[in-house]
């Protein structure tokens, strides 16, 4: 089974966002802050991970990059920033692919799909 991380300070997207992912046949863990994440990389691996890019404590690109620096997994998890805001005209490397909530269900399920996730 494949693992993602859903990382956002609001618990309704992290709630929403586990039930379609887990609809999908992901095994989904939460947390609501990037520290929070970052430890939870370390701890355990994660095929992907959806970073929230605006939080409280540090950016979901702090995170992110963090992430990468801190975990020996290879290959990486793919990271998807979430955001309410259209992308920037250069996103930033730590990320795979920039998506704007909120994210349309069918969107979601072909993203997932079409990304190659190692067992």
């Amino acid at each position: 089974m494949n693992k993602c991380l859903v990382v956002d300070d609001l618990p309704f997207n992290t709630q929403v966002l586990k039930a379609q992912l887990t609809h999908l046949g992901l095994q989904v863990t939460t947390c609501f802050s990037g520290k929070s994440a970052i430890q939870a990389c370390i701890d355990d691996q994660f095929d992907c991970i959806f970073m929230d890019i605006t939080m409280p404590d540090m950016s979901g690109t702090q995170a992110a990059e963090q992430i990468l620096h801190a975990t020996t997994q290879l290959p990486p998890p793919i990271i998807f920033a979430l955001s309410g805001h259209d992308a920037p005209a250069v996103i930033p490397d730590c990320f795979n692919l920039w998506l704007t909530k909120p994210i349309n269900k069918d969107q979601l399920a072909n993203i997932v799909l079409t990304q190659s996730f190692e067992d």
